[in-house]
């Protein structure tokens, strides 16, 4: 089966531990995929203005499916930003608990938002994540539309807070889910506005079948993006959940695990001969 297109999840499989890859390889192995008219997609838990900023040369021509697949784009075409009604929106907020506020991330469409609060360790961690990032004093006053609300966690905490959000009403009336994207991060997600999902737009815009896609990723928000595919890779350093359900894997995201399978399907080498 011919591949139409290869999606990567970025950190902890397209990136290293640096937040870097090998550019001058992977630009080489872009051109080939062109020429190849194979789709090169970017899907991400990330803010799309992140992003971009890891593929400066050629954002205006790939497709990112960011926010863990409520905001898809295409060559710099909007293709949807799912998002939560303000309603939704101030009711969540009325729902969490104050000591929240503090390790609470707001993803909106203009920006991130976080709370004046936030201590000086925390901010320094999310602003790794979010190109655009605004510090408010009242996320009840924010003028945009929220598609994902984030939480920072302390190592030894995400089990926990992950735990404490599955039991909350906006949960059970599935208004937002919880997910770990790893890197002690949880995140609320709209439901079904996961990767998988954003993916399904594209795969039904360019009118290719899921047996012809490649998606890599390492943790448990690639979950339903493995599982849709033909050719699902999960890197060395994945959680072993994903590992569990990928059919393929591949060497570690220090080790361009990412990049290897870019050259099998190039090179039209196991699975892809």
């Amino acid at each position: 089966m011919t591949v139409k297109i290869l999606a990567v999840d970025m950190d902890g499989t397209f990136l290293n531990s640096k937040k870097q890859y090998n550019k001058a390889r992977f630009l080489k192995q872009y051109e080939q995929l062109k020429q190849n008219n194979i789709h090169f997609v970017v899907a991400s838990g990330n803010q799309l203005a992140k992003l971009i900023t890891y593929f400066p040369e050629i954002s205006h021509e790939i497709a990112f499916i960011a926010e863990n697949g409520a905001h898809v784009v295409d060559a710099g075409q909007e293709i949807a930003f799912a998002h939560l009604s303000q309603q939704q929106y101030v009711e969540i907020l009325k729902a969490i608990d104050s000591s929240y506020i503090s390790t609470m991330v707001i993803c909106g469409k203009k920006s991130a938002y976080v709370h004046r609060s936030m201590n000086a360790e925390d901010y320094a961690k999310v602003a790794r994540y979010f190109e655009k990032l605004t510090v408010v004093d009242d996320f009840y006053a924010l003028d945009d539309l929220v598609c994902k609300i984030t939480f920072t966690a302390q190592e030894n905490e995400s089990f926990a807070i992950f735990e404490h959000f599955q039991k909350q009403s906006f949960v059970a009336d599935k208004v937002l889910v919880p997910v770990s994207s790893g890197f002690n991060f949880i995140d609320l997600i709209l439901p079904d506005q996961h990767k998988a999902h954003g993916l399904n737009l594209l795969l039904q815009k360019w009118q290719v079948e899921p047996n012809q896609v490649v998606a890599i990723g390492d943790n448990n928000n690639d979950m339903q993006m493995i599982k849709a595919v033909g050719y699902g890779f999960a890197v060395e350093n994945a959680v072993e959940a994903l590992k569990a359900v990928a059919p393929y894997t591949t060497v570690n995201n220090e080790q361009e695990g990412a990049l290897e399978v870019i050259d099998l399907v190039l090179q039209h080498q196991p699975p892809f001969a």
